[in-house]
């Protein structure tokens, strides 16, 4: 990084004086050259401690389930808009047999614009924008089961049909219905089994599945 310059190493009878400046160089070149070593490994000190807080927010589990299956599928996504305001409503989407009730005062602004998709395939599955909201009263979900296999299929000893949370649309097969979801919301089967109904807290994905829930859970 540094060198001495031909004027200088022409310079005679070098002394005491030069050779002291020449050793205060050294010294200079060193703590320099170690401050360089330390900027070329710092990103690396930077990148391993972003990536491990990266996988301390990763899900700690996700609990398999099996979601419920329409008798005819979705050939194509369903996607309804609607503006409510604070005076609360619902909300059909047609072909789904699926409706949300939004009680009064859910939310603190005027009005509130809402989107619901109804994924396309097999598997009875729903997206609710805007995602990360936080009601200020829960929501309801409305699913009627009528078109649906939920009579068909032998449900294994100690799982239930319920209302299930799911952060990514990946978590889900929408042919066979093979889900990992977040979790199990709180959910209720009228008798006769003709409407499941559940909470929404918050807005993301939700289906109609069956698993094996925490105590906790349901």
């Amino acid at each position: 990084m540094f060198s001495l310059s031909s004027r200088d190493a022409a310079l005679p009878r070098p002394g005491r004086g030069i050779n002291i400046a020449l050793s205060a160089a050294v010294a200079v070149l060193s703590v320099m050259l170690g401050a360089c070593s330390d900027l070329a490994t710092a990103p690396n000190r930077s990148m391993s401690a972003t990536n491990s807080a990266s996988r301390s927010k990763a899900p700690s589990t996700l609990t398999p389930a099996q979601g419920l299956l329409r008798t005819k599928p979705l050939l194509a996504p369903v996607v309804v808009v609607k503006t409510l305001s604070r005076d609360g409503g619902s909300i059909n989407v047609p072909g789904t047999d699926f409706q949300l009730q939004v009680p009064k005062d859910a939310f603190a602004e005027p009005t509130m614009t809402f989107t619901i998709t109804a994924y396309s395939g097999n598997v009875v599955a729903y997206d609710f924008q805007p995602h990360g909201v936080t009601w200020l009263k829960p929501l309801k979900a409305v699913q009627q089961l009528g078109h649906t296999n939920w009579k068909d299929y032998n449900l294994p000893s100690g799982t239930y049909w319920s209302g299930a949370y799911f952060a990514d649309p990946s978590q889900v097969d929408l042919l066979t219905g093979e889900a990992l979801v977040n979790e199990f919301m709180e959910s209720a089967v009228q008798v006769g089994g003709a409407t499941m109904t559940w909470s929404l807290p918050h807005f993301s994905g939700y289906l109609v599945a069956a698993g094996r829930m925490a105590d906790d859970e349901y």
